[in-house]
């Protein structure tokens, strides 16, 4: 693609956000007209294209203004760990404290979206739980870029992930070393014992004209009708992703070996599953699939057979998995906690820990000693999933109300 061919796409682009009626990022930036400018040294070299920023989005998951375009390169192997570096354009995100959320805007400058999908090759799991740092260097004379920790992030199209706005002073090939510290949440099942110790992951990638027209070029975006409305984009990742660049599928899909941190679907979980008990039977509770909602989440909540290798020999495991609704990623980072009545007495009052499982993929559980069928099962939400948000996420999973839930009739306490 021309120089000048890039500019009207981006152009075109730019007014077809205006006459939308739709805001857009603050300081769009297009290519200056010498490509060897360093940053702030007279002219400002992006590849930061101006896209879709949904005016007054619901308190809910939504459909953006369009798909993203990315790089993605060869996965690399680092001790228990498999990682897939992606690279695309430097786009706003928000970070999330507490019951707040804080947008980021793209530095001016040069520069990339680095990203990480981090998993475990034998079971196919992501693992949300690590936070890996990144060191960046210029691959030749070996000067260092940047040091800095990747945000845990939510996105609909890639999942879980960890990434961050990265300027670059300069075009050319640079060195990547990401460190994968221990992960310190609960593993169990086949993840047992595994990924206790820190790994690093080295690759390289190359920041030019050429790969800035690649993800500008790779932008689609969606009918203006669908923008904001309830609903989520498909997963990049997977076999049906639809990402470009160098990757592991040899039949041109790059990003087919990659896994999407789908949870299972509500059916596949074992044990018993808890009901809504404010929800007459046969009542949909207003999810997409049956399953109790709060604040856009949906959760599954089951109870587990005696003796599972998550409980002691004659306890239940008490298993709660929120994911998103769509795609049902899971939600890290939440504090929970159950408190279990029965008649009007509370019999337990617990938090619940978060638990990596190479079965039931992430999850919070609690052993329980006595449950019995009748019993209430309230679950409260202490602070909301304390994870970065890409466009479509930022607004929901904040206004979390406690589920009212019950052990159902069916549930026999002495299996």
């Amino acid at each position: 693609m021309k120089r000048r061919t890039l500019l009207r796409r981006t152009t075109a682009l730019s007014s077809a956000i205006a006459l939308a009626g739709c805001a857009a990022p603050s300081g769009e930036r297009n290519e200056t007209e010498n490509d060897d400018d360093e940053a702030g040294s007279g002219g400002t070299v992006t590849g930061t294209p101006a896209i879709p920023r949904v005016e007054n989005p619901p308190q809910a998951v939504y459909l953006p203004g369009h798909h993203k375009s990315m790089r993605v390169l060869e996965p690399v192997d680092a001790g228990d760990y498999r990682l897939a570096p992606m690279l695309t354009y430097p786009h706003p995100f928000w970070l999330v404290t507490g019951a707040e959320r804080q947008p980021v805007e793209p530095a001016a400058g040069r520069g990339v979206h680095l990203m990480c999908t981090v998993w475990d090759p034998e079971t196919d799991t992501v693992l949300p739980t690590s936070s890996p740092r990144v060191t960046l260097e210029r691959a030749a004379g070996g000067a260092r870029v940047t040091s800095r920790s990747l945000w845990p992030m939510l996105s609909q199209e890639m999942g879980l992930h960890f990434g961050d706005n990265v300027v670059l002073p300069a075009d050319g090939t640079y060195t990547a070393e990401i460190e994968l510290p221990p992960i310190r949440t609960r593993r169990t099942g086949s993840l047992a014992g595994r990924f206790a110790e820190r790994a690093t992951a080295t690759f390289e990638f190359t920041y030019d004209a050429a790969f800035r027209e690649a993800v500008v070029e790779g932008i689609d975006l969606l009918e203006r009708e669908r923008w904001g409305k309830r609903g989520a984009l498909e997963p990049m990742l997977g076999r049906e992703g639809r990402a470009g660049g160098d990757g592991p599928d040899g039949d041109g899909n790059p990003t087919a070996g990659i896994p999407y941190s789908a949870l299972p679907p509500a059916e596949d979980y074992p044990g018993t599953q808890l009901v809504e008990s404010s929800v007459p039977t046969g009542v949909n509770s207003g999810s997409t699939d049956g399953l109790p909602t709060s604040g856009d989440a949906t959760f599954v909540v089951t109870l587990l057979e005696p003796g599972s290798r998550r409980a002691d020999a004659d306890d239940r495991y008490l298993l709660v998995a929120p994911r998103t609704p769509y795609n049902r990623v899971p939600l890290p980072n939440t504090s929970l906690r159950a408190v279990v009545s029965r008649d009007g007495t509370t019999m337990a009052n617990r938090g619940l820990e978060a638990t990596l499982d190479g079965d039931l993929g992430f999850h919070y559980g609690l052993a329980l000693a006595d449950v019995r069928a009748g019993d209430s099962v309230r679950i409260v939400v202490e602070s909301p999933p304390q994870t970065a948000r890409h466009q479509g996420y930022e607004t929901a999973f904040f206004e979390m109300e406690p589920l009212e839930l019950a052990v159902p009739d069916v549930f026999d306490a002495g299996r």
